[in-house]
């Protein structure tokens, strides 16, 4: 793997195939001995980068040394895999693995909205090349042992509330529903916080915003203005129009282990959770509003719902490996 760290997560490394996994057929083909694909791309595309071994038939002396090739028996030549052209620039994936501060655990994607991943980039990262030929216990120990955990792929694996970047979608929703539209001020300006009930639900800045149209909340990510915007829109519609924009599922990227993402399907996701007493419906829709509140979300897909944001509003699959980018 000559360009090592930098592209780790993407790329993967391979392994010597299992007992168990040859019992359980989980790489077809696959023989004892077979070198197979463990994560990142030589994982996902195991089949098509893998080809198949050869067979060579010889007679050998007592002592293991070569008399003669078995003509009579024909051997069988090795048929190599196939390549594969992926979507990313490497420059730009060297360029963020250059500029990563040392000790910062996160992860990184650029994606156009047309759904071509052009880097993907988890940090800690791992050499690949460590595991070519077979890694030795002791440093496979070392990997799984570590702290900071490099073999996790925070880009696809990581989950954590999505916070302010959530307020696009609530936007969205809003002027998708003619709830607002740019120039629409809330009916309280922004004093810093919105009392509910005997709680006071605060914005991120204590001195409050004043009033605001949805273009300057958003550019000063106002919270007074998106627990309005949410109570506009009501539990039931936030939760309808989040799965309709990615939020409930994986984003199908072709890499494997991705996370699923927690976002309720319906109102009985709380009662189960709950108890049907037990959880406040006007709390809940102002967490919402905010990116807090039961809603976790991999990079991935926040980077899938921002990418339809840029384009034409179609949400589209990530791609790493495009169908029509696999050469015969």
């Amino acid at each position: 793997y000559p360009v090592g760290r930098a592209v780790a997560h993407v790329v993967g490394y391979v392994g010597e195939v299992t007992e168990q996994e040859l019992d359980a057929n989980r790489f077809p083909g696959a023989t004892s001995g077979s070198i197979v694909g463990r994560s990142g791309i030589e994982r996902q595309y195991d089949d098509t980068l893998r080809g198949r071994e050869g067979v060579r038939y010889i007679d050998v002396n007592a002592r293991g040394g070569l008399v003669r090739e078995q003509a009579s028996v024909a051997s069988l030549a090795p048929v190599a895999g196939r390549r594969l052209q992926t979507t990313i620039d490497l420059d730009l994936q060297r360029f963020i693995d250059s500029i990563w501060p040392a000790g910062v655990r996160g992860a990184m994607i650029a994606m156009t909205p047309d759904g071509q991943v052009r880097a993907l980039y988890s940090a800690p990262s791992y050499d690949p090349n460590v595991f070519v030929g077979g890694i030795g216990a002791a440093d496979y120990r070392a990997l799984l042992r570590d702290s900071a955990n490099p073999l996790l792929n925070r880009a696809l694996y990581g989950r954590y509330p999505p916070a302010s970047t959530f307020k696009l979608s609530i936007a969205a929703m809003g002027l998708k529903r003619h709830e607002i539209n740019l120039d629409t001020h809330m009916p309280i300006p922004c004093r810093g916080g919105l009392r509910l009930g005997n709680r006071v639900f605060k914005c991120w800045d204590k001195r409050g915003h004043g009033s605001l149209d949805l273009i300057g909340a958003v550019a000063k990510s106002c919270d007074v203005y998106f627990y309005q915007l949410g109570q506009r829109l009501g539990l039931d519609a936030i939760i309808e129009d989040g799965v309709l924009q990615g939020f409930h599922d994986r984003s199908g990227i072709d890499l494997p282990s991705e996370q699923a993402p927690v976002f309720p399907k319906d109102r009985a996701y709380f009662d189960k959770k709950y108890g049907v007493r037990n959880w406040s419906p006007p709390a809940t829709v102002l967490n919402f509003s905010i990116g807090q509140g039961e809603n976790t979300q991999t990079l991935v897909n926040m980077v899938k719902f921002y990418a339809a944001l840029a384009g034409d509003g179609k949400v589209r699959t990530p791609y790493v490996v495009a169908p029509s980018a696999e050469p015969s």
